[in-house]
């Protein structure tokens, strides 16, 4: 059962385990957490919650950047390939949303080029990439931006400063910190 499935009882183990991982990966101090508790629900402990109100309290936590990071062996926390979808336990298959994590990917990439028009990414994304509207949705759209997008900052540089671009000194910490992620091999 996913935590975003909606009903009206109580909040079950699988969603406590989830906030109490959220809790723990953020490294909450007690004042902290009780004080969302207190303040976004009125109870004093997670077992108090609705199944609903665990949900929103397991979106907090996404929010103040949780990552949930099932332990099942196997299980891809990536998104899946262009196209793929994901299946649930009972056998559906979902197309799985893009994560805060890849929105930022693509936020990230996108403030390294130099757009020419104000809305350049969403233009961008729409005309070459044929997300609907330039509104990434869901992770496999993620997947094509931040891929496009990297290729487009990429091929901009090399451009501008020649193939060796890789091996050079840039003022910007954000150009510096893509080259010592993304350095290919053969500039290593």
């Amino acid at each position: 059962m996913s935590y975003k499935t909606k009903f009206n009882g109580p909040s079950i183990p699988k969603q406590r385990g989830i906030i109490g991982m959220a809790r723990h990966q953020l490294g909450m101090d007690d004042d902290s957490y009780y004080g969302i508790l207190v303040d976004e629900f009125g109870v004093k402990s997670s077992t108090d919650l609705s199944f609903d109100q665990a949900n929103k309290m397991i979106d907090i936590m996404i929010e103040k950047g949780f990552v949930l990071k099932p332990k099942k062996k196997g299980w891809r926390s990536t998104a899946p390939a262009p196209g793929q979808k994901r299946k649930t336990s009972g056998g559906k298959k979902v197309t799985a949303l893009a994560s805060p994590a890849e929105r930022s990917k693509i936020a990230a990439v996108a403030a390294l080029i130099e757009w020419r028009v104000e809305n350049g990414l969403e233009l961008f994304l729409e005309k070459r990439i044929k997300i609907k509207g330039g509104k990434v949705r869901t992770a496999a759209e993620a997947y094509l931006a931040i891929e496009a997008l990297k290729k487009m900052f990429e091929n901009g540089m090399k451009a501008k400063h020649g193939p060796e671009w890789w091996l050079m000194q840039f003022e910007d910490e954000r150009v510096m910190g893509y080259i010592e992620i993304h350095k290919p091999e053969e500039y290593q």
